[in-house]
């Protein structure tokens, strides 16, 4: 009862392996990880042969030098690597995201490319890319040509290469355990150092230490205090911030319009008319218009003007 119980994990174990081990451009060996994609590159890898042809090659991707007459059908797939001939390209290969593990090192290999000349009908253009690991290298490298058949420049149709490349060294696989891991260490070790510094502050400012006695002490009760005293600056502070927004609110700044400027309060607004010199002139020369108007009215204005005061 209890091996039945145990083949649906097992089986849910080995497809989980075998979904990691399939990732494009990966390779698990052992208990060792390995993993080419930092080699995809948005510009391709270039050099040249002995018989002056530009060789394009790029990783895991196709490359990004457009083909020209390689005799390659798109549907068939992406081109990997080319030679760039005389009177075409030549395809080395079709794209392969599948790696070996041979001799100590890693292969790729890629075939089904641009069809062989002068050779048998039905053979196409091949390679084989050998990644040795190198730390010394700490860039990405460059791929180096060692033997191509048949030796003919114009007639080669295999190709073999080498790329030594730090990048073909055995890493750590991290997943999300892993990554969980390592935000926890980042997390504990931002909080280590801001306790460290808030504590040499609070020893050194407020309780007037000096010397080692200003050094934080990792004991719970001073863990405990200077987590009081950062609790009640952060309240403290939230307290002042609300004070003044209430204060602001109070003196009428929440009363701006904020699509026309303009104050909503009408006492703001008589208070800038008032404190406005312009508005003030206007208001005075209107003010003694009327003064003028009624001194020619004795009756306050009500009435025709009497005869006694027409020139």
């Amino acid at each position: 009862m209890v091996s039945c119980n145990l083949r649906p994990s097992l089986l849910l174990l080995l497809s989980a392996s075998a979904f990691a081990a399939d990732k494009p451009c990966t390779l698990h060996d052992g208990d060792k990880f390995y993993d080419l994609s930092a080699l995809k590159a948005s510009k391709d890898y270039q050099f040249r042969t002995d018989g002056g042809h530009t060789f394009y090659l790029n990783v895991c991707r196709a490359v990004t030098t457009d083909p020209w007459n390689t005799g390659v059908d798109e549907k068939e797939g992406d081109i990997a690597g080319l030679v760039r001939r005389d009177h075409g390209d030549f395809a080395i290969g079709l794209v392969n995201t599948t790696l070996e593990a041979k001799e100590g090192g890693l292969m790729l290999r890629q075939s089904n490319g641009s069809p062989c000349t002068g050779l048998d009908s039905g053979l196409r253009g091949s390679s084989t890319i050998r990644f040795i690991c190198d730390t010394s290298v700490y860039a990405a490298g460059r791929p180096v040509l060692l033997a191509q058949w048949p030796s003919e420049e114009d007639k080669a149709c295999n190709y073999e290469l080498e790329w030594r490349t730090h990048y073909a060294c055995p890493t750590g696989e991290r997943g999300l355990f892993g990554g969980l891991i390592v935000f926890c260490m980042v997390m504990a070790t931002i909080l280590l150092m801001s306790f460290v510094v808030i504590s040499t502050l609070y020893n050194r400012f407020v309780l007037r230490l000096s010397g080692y006695d200003q050094m934080p002490k990792f004991t719970f009760s001073h863990v405990r205090e200077i987590w009081d005293v950062c609790s009640e600056f952060l309240r403290s502070m939230l307290d002042l911030l609300v004070a003044q927004s209430r204060s602001w609110r109070s003196k009428g700044y929440g009363n701006l319009n904020p699509t026309s400027h303009h104050w909503t309060s009408r006492e703001e607004e008589e208070a800038m008319i008032a404190s406005d010199p312009l508005e003030m002139e206007s208001e005075g020369v209107h003010v003694t218009a009327e003064v003028e108007l009624q001194d020619g009215h004795p009756h306050g204005g009500s009435g025709p003007p009497s005869e006694e005061g027409v020139v």
